[in-house]
């Protein structure tokens, strides 16, 4: 099954969030669901991977995915 791409554009508290894991604006993510841990779109978050790589890259706010169509 191929996974949803999404495009990072940051809103809320991740406008303001600087720690090195987020990713630049505009990065192709995928969601992805690491083991142990809660399941995403708990508190409206979710974890993301690059898109091409599968690399994980962190915790970020559901809302600041837009869908690539």
């Amino acid at each position: 099954m191929k996974k949803q791409v999404f495009e990072f554009h940051p809103v809320g508290l991740d406008l303001f969030d600087k720690r090195p894991h987020h990713p630049p604006v505009g990065a192709r993510v995928v969601k992805t669901q690491p083991a142990g841990c809660p399941k995403n779109g708990t508190m409206g978050h979710t974890f993301i991977a690059d898109a091409e790589t599968g690399k994980f890259i962190g915790l970020v706010l559901v809302k600041s995915l837009k869908k690539v169509t």
